[in-house]
């Protein structure tokens, strides 16, 4: 006779279970499908900072139509060289008739929001859920910044934003689309004075959007947009002086904390902070290896990513002058060494990345 255990103890072990065979767990039994889905559960996975820690994936846009998931390959030891291993991720099946070229994409929790021609794409690999978004003919790829969040995970947002600052001195303008009711908003009566770093390094945590900005005295700090009082909120400065010469990047510690990471492009010393939300920025590591590459060269326009793997390994994104991306490694044991893997992509464009962790969410 099969022994049924309690719900809550099975809801438990559920979230206990990697996603990938989550997804898979799914056609067990319509109970099973029900019960992985629900926003409970959901809300327990995402609450597990542990699975931020090699379950990371870098979706990478090069070339003009094509995706690629680059992660890391699991390993025996912490000592052993990393591999990469690259899925080439298909839109094919999305639109048959024809081509798609993706300007950029940023992630929330699973879910990656996709720029387009005129057009937007919400769309969980894991699951293969889409959803489409009508962008309208005011549209242009480098000026509007994109991000994705919500005020619960029942209503999920895309900011879509202009600074008064821009490649074709067009006017600032901020909308906010809400995917349950299809509509988009257009914020009137909000003011910039300040404007983008680029490369743009924007996030989203928690539901609410993240980038730095910079002010007209070249204080850099973050930037953050309200959905439910529609209104952009200033976080914190960096805890750095900023140089637009040295690259930076905005990025997610442990699931629950913002992190910024700065790069001087004379000594290659990288440096990473992380804030305690209400507290100040604290030091996390510093490398300083003299002849580690420059994560990005000057006038580009994919930022870096970096995320640590298991073992306390930092991984991070580099892309040199000809447009080609590789994997930087350092073990964080005071020896400070490292390791270039080349992940082979390189394009006509500059191939636009972000930090992604698959998840079980739900396209609206």
């Amino acid at each position: 006779m099969p022994v049924r255990l309690p719900s809550d103890l099975e809801e438990e072990i559920l979230c206990r279970v990697p996603y990938r065979s989550l997804a898979r767990f799914r056609s067990v039994c319509k109970l099973w499908n029900s019960l992985i889905l629900e926003e409970r559960l959901l809300q327990k996975n995402l609450s597990r900072t542990d699975r931020y820690s090699g379950e990371h994936r870098l979706i990478i846009i090069h070339g003009e139509y094509n995706l690629s998931s680059v992660s890391i390959e699991e390993q025996k030891n912490v000592v052993d060289p990393l591999s990469l291993k690259t899925e080439n991720l298909t839109l094919r099946r999305i639109r048959p008739d024809g081509p798609i070229r993706v300007y950029k994409i940023v992630h929330c929790d699973g879910l990656l929001l996709c720029v387009m021609d005129n057009q937007l794409l919400v769309w969980n690999p894991l699951l293969k859920e889409t959803r489409w978004v009508k962008c309208g003919s005011d549209f242009h790829d480098y000026d509007d910044a994109y991000s994705l969040g919500y005020l619960s995970h029942c209503d999920y947002m895309i900011l879509r934003f202009r600074c008064a600052s821009n490649s074709r001195n067009r006017p600032p303008r901020v909308e906010v689309y809400q995917l349950a009711t299809k509509t988009w908003k257009v914020i009137d009566m909000i003011s910039f004075d300040w404007v983008l770093k680029t490369p743009l390094s924007i996030l989203s945590l928690r539901g609410t959007p993240y980038w730095i900005g910079v002010q007209e005295d070249h204080t850099a700090f973050i930037q953050s947009f309200d959905f439910s009082k529609e209104r952009f909120q200033p976080i914190d400065h960096l805890p750095f002086r900023y140089d637009k010469l040295n690259p930076i990047a905005l990025e997610i510690f442990k699931g629950d904390r913002l992190s910024v990471l700065e790069q001087c492009h004379k000594t290659r010393k990288i440096c990473i902070w992380v804030k305690h939300w209400r507290l100040s920025w604290s030091r996390l590591m510093v490398v300083a290896i003299p002849h580690f590459p420059l994560l990005y060269p000057p006038l580009c326009y994919s930022p870096t990513h970096y995320f640590f793997e298991k073992g306390n390994r930092l991984i991070m994104t580099s892309i040199d002058i000809h447009n080609k991306i590789s994997i930087e490694t350092v073990i964080d044991d005071g020896r400070n060494d490292f390791q270039t893997i080349e992940a082979g992509i390189m394009g006509r464009y500059w191939p636009f990345s972000c930090n992604y962790v698959p998840s079980l969410v739900r396209c609206p």
